[in-house]
């Protein structure tokens, strides 16, 4: 199956749009998505089960190696293959076999759970009366693992280009979207060695121009004129005689950019003492995504991964940025990584079914 096909069914019969909501009153829950339908459907069809309970937790981390990460539904027979942003009911166990290793985020602020080979199978319990944090850590918890759960569902494909002919630069970030009030700094794909022409444009006319930019990112400068909060900037990149590529972006205000900074500091208190930081990074980067901060997400996404190259997780929120932001080429690349790293060194066999 086609890497594409492989992650979009997986995050389309996968996860649902209510990741967290056992740990909020019925009343506050919308109504089933056609996607929760279709999942309930796919795991009860031809068996005759009633409808599972709600979901209860999500795998933030897979880690194959020479193993496998499976998951096994409560009351369930079969172990299947573990996704990426995968959602668990109460009852459902994860195990891991050899080196393999996950990490389970459970609903209800009760931080994370490291599941290995040595204690398999791990059985996701519901939460108990009294465990939860705060509501408003766990609205933020809410609002960052909804915007992870209810990704890309539509396969993303890689648009076809002639080789051989000059192509423009491609803006990576900040690309149409809001970005908060820190150092600023302009990426797009080119060559390393090519020079740029870089235009701020805002609605009086040019803010910042330089040419001569040799490779693929420029800092804004400290001592440009500051750029004004709620405004709407074009930034344009130029090649030789290419057209120039355009993307707009805006500087959220203090107050807001204060509320966001002070909801990611209790977002990371609501998963517990020592969460692993590529499940930090991910929760942190679907908060920001969920306010609209693509470029200030995809800059958390792009830290993680330099750290931790090898979680497909990480490269999963990457194609889910880039295809928010208009770019199906480096979509469909992280999705195929993420499918790769899914895939490559799983030759333990699976142990007898428990």
């Amino acid at each position: 199956m086609p890497a594409s096909q492989w992650l979009g069914r997986s995050l389309g019969l996968a996860m649902t749009a209510a990741i967290l909501a056992a740990a909020w009153p019925a009343g506050a829950r919308g109504a089933e998505t056609a996607s929760q339908r279709e999942a309930r459907s796919g795991e009860t069809a031809g068996h005759g089960e009633a409808p599972r309970a709600e979901t209860a937790g999500m795998i933030t981390e897979i880690k194959n190696g020479r193993g496998r990460v499976e998951v096994r539904t409560a009351g369930g027979a079969e172990w299947r293959p573990a996704a990426p942003l995968q959602t668990l009911r109460a009852g459902d166990a994860v195990r891991a076999t050899a080196d393999a290793r996950a990490v389970v985020v459970l609903s209800g602020g009760r931080g994370s759970v490291k599941v290995q080979a040595a204690g398999s199978p791990y059985l996701v319990p519901l939460p108990r009366p009294g465990e939860s944090k705060t509501q408003k850590a766990l609205g933020l918890l809410e609002s960052s693992l909804n915007y992870l759960s209810s990704g890309t569902k539509e396969p993303l494909q890689a648009v076809l280009s002639t080789r051989g002919a000059s192509r423009p630069p491609v803006i990576l970030s900040p690309r149409n979207t809001a970005v908060l009030p820190d150092p600023l700094a302009f990426e797009w794909l080119g060559s390393r060695f090519a020079r740029y022409a870089v235009k701020v444009v805002g609605p009086a006319g040019p803010v910042l121009e330089r040419a001569g930019v040799v490779g693929a990112r420029f800092d804004y400068p400290a001592d440009a004129p500051a750029l004004a909060p709620g405004v709407r900037y074009t930034l344009q990149v130029v090649s030789g005689q290419l057209p120039p590529q355009e993307a707009w972006f805006e500087v959220v205000d203090a107050g807001r950019a204060q509320a966001v900074r002070r909801d990611l500091a209790e977002l990371e208190q609501a998963l517990g003492p020592t969460p692993s930081p590529s499940t930090l990074a991910a929760l942190r980067a679907g908060f920001l995504a969920s306010n609209g901060l693509y470029h200030n997400a995809r800059l958390v996404v792009t830290a993680a991964l330099a750290a931790d190259p090898d979680e497909p997780t990480l490269h999963l929120l990457l194609a889910n940025l880039y295809g928010k932001t208009g770019l199906p080429d480096q979509a469909a690349e992280s999705y195929d990584e993420a499918q790769f790293l899914m895939t490559r060194g799983a030759s333990e066999p699976p142990p007898a079914q428990r």
